[in-house]
């Protein structure tokens, strides 16, 4: 081997040291409960909104119907659904009660997936806490 350095244009040789130092942490037993029960309850709300998006998406007969019932099934993660929010609240545009209570039901579960997005109050609240 050379003695010389290495050249590190990519900048990863710093990346793999913060990977080790994040490792390190990882032994420790004390936050895993916690980080477990964090993981397993964001699942079941990523879980509930993929439901939620499919009962959306399953009576729309159109073309555009089709092409959200197959990207709702693709979902993998509460992103994906974020993405699909737009085109899903377009195609849901009558004004029934169905409708309306489904856009409602599909906004609080947004709102409650992703709180910042929204501006919802207790992210103003903590905010305002910064100084």
């Amino acid at each position: 081997m050379s003695t010389n350095p290495r050249i590190d244009l990519l900048g990863l040789a710093e990346l793999d040291s913060q990977f080790a130092a994040d490792t390190d942490t990882d032994t420790d037993d004390a936050g895993l409960p916690g980080m477990r029960a964090a993981r397993i309850e964001s699942r079941r709300a990523f879980v509930e909104m993929k439901q939620l998006f499919m009962r959306a998406v399953e009576n729309l007969a159109h073309r555009k119907g089709a092409w959200l019932r197959a990207q709702v099934r693709a979902a993998e993660d509460p992103i994906d659904l974020w993405l699909l929010r737009g085109p899903l609240l377009a195609t849901l545009r009558e004004d029934d009660v169905a409708t309306r209570t489904m856009r409602a039901a599909l906004y609080r579960t947004l709102d409650r997936t992703f709180p910042e997005a929204f501006g919802s109050a207790e992210t103003r609240a903590l905010s305002g806490q910064r100084f």
